[in-house]
């Protein structure tokens, strides 16, 4: 556990040092999201640093992602903070979610839809499964190119976006959402509330 949540520092750390301070964007999105009550899905599990902002709130919340091994890092790091008992982690994609029509009060996802293949089918399930509001924020051109520079120091490659991130916003409003937009440093944020809600 020690191990993880060391890792874990070290690259926030290298993060901040290109300019993204990763735990006040999480912050900014969540009082952006207007969340206070309610029961929370969050698509994109990842390593677990917006699971475990949402686990801090004692909020009813599920968080899904479908990586195995990015699922047990998060795993260890909620065990390491003493939340994993205030979240349940589930392995399942996001193009087909398995929650009936209007399950949660709300759905978040951060930095989770330059990693999808089919954005716009996960959108969709997004939308069918919340019945108020739907927090989709993800990295914007100062964002990747942090990220990318964090990935090749790493030997590794960062994903890039499959579609445009305004394309988001344009489905959003087609399909009968509210929509205000926010941006951080390294964020794009789209807030959107279904109407009659």
């Amino acid at each position: 556990m020690d191990l993880v949540l060391s890792s874990l520092q070290k690259r926030l750390r290298e993060f901040k040092q290109y300019g993204y301070d990763l735990p006040a964007s999480r912050n900014y999105i969540w009082k952006r999201s207007g969340i206070r009550n309610g029961s929370v899905l969050e698509i994109g599990t990842g390593k677990g640093h917006q699971t475990a902002l949402i686990a801090k709130k004692g909020l009813k919340a599920v968080s899904i992602d479908l990586d195995p091994k990015t699922l047990k890092v998060a795993k260890t790091h909620l065990a390491a903070l003493r939340l994993n008992q205030r979240v349940i982690i589930r392995k399942m994609n996001a193009e087909k979610l398995r929650f009936q029509s209007l399950s949660f009060d709300h759905v978040i996802s951060v930095d989770f839809f330059h990693h999808t293949k089919n954005p716009l089918r996960c959108l969709r399930e997004m939308m069918r499964v919340t019945r108020k509001t739907l927090t989709i924020a993800d990295l914007n051109q100062n964002g990747m190119r942090i990220m990318d520079l964090v990935h090749k120091s790493e030997g590794k490659r960062h994903e890039t976006p499959k579609i445009p991130f305004g394309d988001i916003k344009k489905h959003l409003l087609a399909h009968h959402f509210n929509v205000k937009s926010y941006r951080h440093p390294c964020h794009q944020i789209f807030v959107a509330q279904r109407r009659n809600s």
